[in-house]
């Protein structure tokens, strides 16, 4: 019993705290900030990532600038890996509020309020929930079919498969969206460090399935359109308590 006693707590002592309480929930929120109010945007957010800390927001918070596509020069940001209960006893939630309209909305126009779920299975590697982010993301949307969902998953089981034989290749980490948009929807983030590294690679979702062809076949069928565009990392408008 002693023996089985003292494996049992070495067990829970491997189990990292972060792995042990990571949720699925991703909340992304989407702003165009103003013509010529980026200075003041940038400082009025700075204002209020402060107020976060000062009141122990144990929530991560991400910013980036979409740098290319069609919401280029709007600012996102996001709190990913927690339940979706976490939103639910968010930090003086009225107060947050007032700070916000304050110190941000007179710089911006909101554009969107989406909440999705983190696929974990389908992904090869989750580096925002693990709390390292990539310089820049490269992000990919995908619109279904109705009813297509099976037959997508199912491909990117077979595109995982690839990944993880491929040397070098990023991070590709999949959500579903739950809710705030058109569905179903799916979103790819692939970690980049800079422009060179899509000289290392550049694979899509097809070519990863070039030699499966009933996977690519569920692939090209669920797919109805897709579209893509480009965050920088902004450490300095981020919050990763």
């Amino acid at each position: 019993m002693t023996y089985r006693l003292l494996a049992t707590v070495l067990v829970l002592l491997l189990i990292s705290p972060a792995s042990a309480q990571q949720g699925l929930a991703a909340h992304f929120f989407a702003y165009q900030v103003n013509p010529g109010a980026q200075a003041r945007f940038e400082q009025g957010y700075r204002h209020h990532l402060g107020w976060h800390r000062s009141h122990r927001d144990p929530l991560v918070w991400y910013g980036w600038t979409v740098s290319d596509g069609r919401c280029e020069g709007c600012f996102i940001d996001a709190s990913v890996g927690e339940p979706f209960a976490a939103f639910d006893h968010r930090v003086d939630i009225e107060q947050d509020g007032a700070d916000f309209t304050a110190s941000v909305m007179p710089f911006v126009t909101p554009q969107a309020q989406l909440a999705y779920a983190l696929l974990p299975e389908l992904s090869y590697g989750t580096p925002l929930e693990k709390r390292q982010p990539s310089d820049t993301v490269q992000v990919t949307y995908f619109d279904l079919r109705p009813g297509t969902e099976l037959r997508f998953e199912h491909a990117l089981q077979a595109a995982r498969r690839v990944l993880v034989s491929t040397p070098g290749a990023p991070p590709h980490t999949w959500y579903r969206l739950v809710t705030g948009g058109d569905k179903p929807r799916y979103m790819l983030m692939v970690a980049r460090t800079n422009w060179a590294s899509y000289d290392g690679f550049r694979a899509d979702i097809a070519d990863l399935l070039a030699s499966d062809q009933n996977a690519l076949r569920d692939f090209t069928e669920a797919v109805r359109s897709s579209s893509s565009e480009s965050w920088k990392y902004h450490p300095d408008l981020s919050n990763l308590p």
